[in-house]
């Protein structure tokens, strides 16, 4: 039987702003689209192996030192969420955790299970994912291993905080903590990326905005990863006349859907409909468009229907995506700003959608975003980047593999579904069921224990 691993929190505390946010900022504007967002925190993990030529205590120094200086330039991350339309600028501060793990990175990376992260949060993430008003907008964990490693979660408030926005965030923080380890000069810091606060302009917020709608349901989780030679394999064999080049995202997205579409029709003993939606990054596709270093929600959800035909196939499906992109793109985002509501149910699914009548699934992809190359501290970049979820079901993950050639995808479904979906032949004839990260030895890195007692 194998050990549970047991974190112990050794402080809890919030960093402010390293100089006050001024008067004339202190009621920040929500958009329509931070508005309409789920009321959650997203919490991405980041896992570093040990590095001997820092110790634990600098680590940390570094750590809450640039957090300080980076919430100076990202005010709304220190405030509280007001109401459905501000957030109150306050300097109350980021939640920061940091803590002990009586194990080794390494049980990790050997085999990764997202059971092993609920101890990484700053709260029970587990239990609820609800991040309400008053709640802080940024909470963050520092969880040091036995051997040196460390894991960092960055748990943000998503009525703000979309993909993109948490990679400025950690571009920011992570070069600000870099210019800190070299003693650098204010000019150096002030080559970090600034954030620019300007969705609310591009996306007006409103009386009459639609939520999304959000459930929780029982979640089990499992991890594929596919290699860039069964990528290749996969677009060689979905190549059409009408789609010859389909995209890496494109192709496993369809494979994916086809084979949870297949779980669900088994367990239910009949086809029903079938809605895809997946999240897209509208700041460059945006009239005019959003600077890429733009701070907020900044998503459009593009729909996709299949044909509820029992023989579809791969190639059916990425026709079918590359339909609705094209869709979207004419009148998707005016749509938004018209009806208030980022989801488009096609009229003749509306009331089977109302009554839970069609499969539903969400596909999120963080594919060629930077987030390895970013997210280096001065100590290395991370060996393993995931997301944690244990309460949204139907939803799949893309992320690129740490060696940047593969995607890895995070399978969120209910139970008796993914029972299914995990045995599907043509799903593991391209991927590989969660491989080791890499081979990491348990004897590398210093016991920081006493350490970090002495020093926090």
């Amino acid at each position: 039987m194998v050990r549970a691993l047991e974190v112990q929190v050794l402080t809890r505390e919030n960093i402010k702003p390293a100089y006050p946010t001024p008067h004339h900022l202190r009621n920040f504007k929500l958009s329509l689209m931070d508005q309409i967002t789920f009321p959650i925190y997203v919490c991405t993990i980041f896992l570093y192996k040990a590095d001997s030529s820092v110790k634990s205590y600098q680590i940390s120094q570094r750590l809450k030192s640039s957090l300080s200086k980076t919430l100076t330039k990202f005010y709304p991350f220190a405030g509280r969420l007001k109401d459905d339309f501000s957030i109150i600028c306050n300097d109350q501060g980021a939640e920061y955790v940091e803590a002990l793990a009586n194990g080794f990175l390494s049980e990790y990376l050997q085999k990764p299970d997202q059971k092993l992260l609920r101890e990484f949060h700053p709260f029970k993430y587990a239990e609820s994912s609800a991040a309400g008003i008053g709640d802080p907008m940024l909470r963050i964990q520092a969880t040091f291993f036995k051997c040196g490693g460390l894991a960092i979660a960055v748990c943000t408030h998503h009525k703000l905080i979309d993909g993109s926005s948490v990679g400025t965030f950690v571009n920011s923080w992570t070069a600000t903590a870099r210019a800190d380890s070299q003693s650098s000069s204010i000019s150096n810091i002030n080559k970090e990326v600034i954030p620019a606060f300007v969705a609310a302009t591009f996306f007006p917020a409103s009386e009459s905005f639609v939520p999304l709608p959000f459930h929780n349901a029982p979640t089990e989780v499992n991890r594929y990863v596919f290699d860039a030679s069964k990528i290749d394999q996969l677009r060689a064999k979905v190549a059409s006349a009408t789609v010859p080049r389909p995209s890496r995202v494109e192709v496993l997205t369809a494979l994916i859907w086809k084979c949870a579409k297949a779980a669900s029709r088994s367990n239910l003993g009949y086809s029903r409909p079938s809605l895809s939606v997946h999240a897209m990054n509208v700041r460059a596709v945006a009239n005019p468009p959003l600077p890429e270093n733009s701070v907020g929600n900044s998503v459009g959800y593009v729909t996709a229907q299949a044909s509820g035909n029992e023989i579809e196939t791969v190639q059916d499906l990425v026709l079918s995506l590359r339909k609705a992109k094209a869709e979207y793109s004419k009148k998707g985002l005016q749509t938004v700003l018209e009806t208030k509501n980022l989801f488009h149910i096609p009229e003749s699914l509306q009331e089977k959608f109302e009554k839970d009548e069609i499969d539903f699934y969400t596909f999120s992809s963080t594919v060629n975003f930077p987030f390895y190359g970013l997210a280096d501290f001065g100590w290395g970049k991370p060996v393993h980047v995931t997301i944690s979820n244990y309460v949204i079901s139907n939803l799949f993950v893309l992320m690129d593999t740490n060696d940047g050639k593969g995607i890895e995808v995070l399978v969120f479904l209910s139970p008796e579904d993914l029972a299914l979906f995990e045995r599907d032949q043509e799903l593991l004839s391209f991927a590989t069921v969660n491989p080791p990260v890499l081979d990491v030895s348990t004897s590398t890195g210093k016991n920081v224990s006493s350490i970090l007692r002495s020093s926090l």
